[in-house]
């Protein structure tokens, strides 16, 4: 039960996103840098079912984080990577690769959009080869039949004939371009429908992690070349409050928790009073305190809260504590605070599906 609300809290925390654009906070442990690189490496191949093209990493939905650790638990547990596949495409399909492997039903599913353009192209072939061989003549010949020859040197004198050819002339001319525009038309729908289509996205998102020329190092090492790179960056602008923020959220994402709040508070040094770097930094000591509400995250809630009473960040963690020791009306409380302040940093449908959560359990309680 510890594990399930540590989980459920954890997801919650996550939908406060935009703290000095960090998505992620995951507290997980591994027992060893080899486990962990592992471990993200294989959350990395795996796509998101609830998302749009996101991988287990990149996603905070509660399905994501929750097959994330499914992940990291079956690496500590000595499981290979061949085996944690098995058990993610048994339980959530073939979807959640990539690369799903070729077997009759995935050869079915993409053989199908070729072999109906095919067949409608093959279909418009055979009417426009029908029309073609119609006989002329055949037109001609039931014309003149139906001339008597009391009217047939009149009809000559006023080239009623000629214009009859004419206008049958003109309409097959007026059809032949009119099935090669519908035929022109559907090409271009057919092939403009492709790069609407999942598949197409999820093989140009893959193009474009191949083309980055860092996407030979594995998750621990692009986030150790993320780190150099942002350090750089700040030797070169030491005053930049927005790249102090960013070296915070690594090093909250990485559990360095003194390391975070040295950046935190060089951030605040240099952008002056924020309400979502102090809720950031309550974030940290309530990490460091062990998910414990200390007397100083408090004290640093209280004056973010202070500085905007509606700080996504601050009313999150307090609500998600709150639900972690189940005082859920407190956390039904401070959600519905939040809904009501209509941010456009909260998930709106998180929230709810939050509050319902709440609801059940505070009845059942």
């Amino acid at each position: 039960m510890n594990k399930l609300l540590h989980y459920v809290v954890l997801t919650l925390l996550l939908m406060a996103t935009n703290i000095a654009k960090a998505d992620i906070v995951d507290t997980w442990q591994f027992a060893t840098a080899e486990q962990q690189t592992t471990s993200l490496q294989i959350a990395a191949q795996l796509r998101c079912p609830q998302c749009q093209n996101q991988n287990l990493l990149e996603s905070n939905a509660p399905t994501a984080v929750s097959m994330r650790h499914q992940v990291y638990k079956m690496v500590a547990e000595g499981k290979t990577e061949a085996e944690i596949r098995s058990y993610m495409t048994e339980r959530y399909g073939d979807f959640v690769l990539y690369n799903p492997p070729l077997h009759m039903g995935t050869i079915v599913l993409w053989s199908l959009p070729f072999i109906g353009f095919i067949f409608v192209i093959a279909l418009l072939y055979y009417l426009i080869k029908k029309r073609a061989s119609v006989p002329r003549t055949n037109q001609h010949n039931s014309t003149e039949a139906t001339i008597t020859p009391a009217s047939k040197l009149s009809i000559q004198l006023t080239h009623e004939i000629p214009s009859q050819h004419a206008e049958v002339k003109r309409n097959d001319t007026l059809s032949y371009y009119a099935i090669h525009l519908c035929v022109a038309l559907l090409l271009l729908l057919t092939i403009a429908g492709y790069f609407f289509l999942p598949r197409f996205s999820a093989t140009y998102h893959e193009y474009q992690r191949i083309s980055d020329p860092l996407h030979i190092l594995t998750p621990l090492q692009q986030q150790q070349s993320d780190l150099i790179r942002l350090q750089n960056n700040i030797r070169q602008s030491p005053q930049n409050g927005d790249l102090w923020a960013i070296l915070g959220e690594y090093y909250l994402y990485q559990n360095s928790y003194d390391n975070a709040l040295i950046a935190y508070n060089q951030a605040l040094k240099y952008t002056g009073e924020n309400a979502q770097l102090y809720s950031a930094i309550a974030t940290v000591l309530y990490y460091q305190a062990g998910q414990q509400m200390t007397e100083d995250t408090m004290q640093v809630i209280e004056h973010a809260l202070s500085i905007d009473k509606h700080e996504v960040t601050a009313l999150m963690l307090l609500a998600s504590d709150a639900f972690m020791h189940a005082n859920y009306e407190k956390a039904i409380s401070l959600w519905q605070q939040l809904l009501d302040s209509n941010s456009p940093r909260i998930n709106r449908s998180q929230l709810i599906e939050a509050i319902n959560m709440a609801t059940i359990m505070k009845n059942n309680h």
